[in-house]
């Protein structure tokens, strides 16, 4: 068995840098933005409001979970209600106990039998340029 990688590539959720991380990183700067960027996984058990919820982590909102909130994550699984604009970067699940009030964007929605989506969704392949950043530039290298 190989060593994980000690790096990660991912993107700023406001500005698209793509950013190159520590795997066991929490959060890091943004040099595009100069803004913080979480990079950790996520759960939300209870109540939540915020303007924004930005994660390049898969959030998971439980059954008792209710997030209010404009939504950048890489992954989103729904069991219990989020108010607001949705982007996910690779997936979107929204079980039969889950309810989603705004509009979705992302490559892959799933949603199960008994769930509930108002709003406009958007999805499919047409969007795989979601999924994954680019590689990092290098600052040394110019175009001729």
């Amino acid at each position: 068995m190989g060593k994980l990688p000690d790096k990660r590539l991912v993107r700023c959720p406001r500005c698209e840098t793509p950013l190159e991380v520590s795997r066991n990183a929490k959060s890091t700067l943004c040099p595009g933005c100069h803004q913080n960027v979480r990079t950790e996984d996520d759960a939300v058990d209870t109540y939540c409001a915020r303007r924004e919820f930005f994660t390049e982590g898969e959030v998971t909102v439980g059954k008792k979970g209710v997030l209010i909130a404009e939504v950048r994550v890489v992954r989103l699984v729904v069991q219990g209600e989020v108010k607001g604009t949705v982007q996910a970067r690779e997936s979107v699940v929204v079980a039969k106990t889950g309810r989603v009030y705004g509009d979705i964007r992302t490559p892959v929605l799933s949603v199960e039998a008994g769930a509930q989506v108002t709003g406009r969704c958007e999805f499919g392949p047409g969007l795989a340029q979601l999924r994954a950043p680019e590689p990092a530039v290098d600052a040394g290298v110019s175009a001729a």
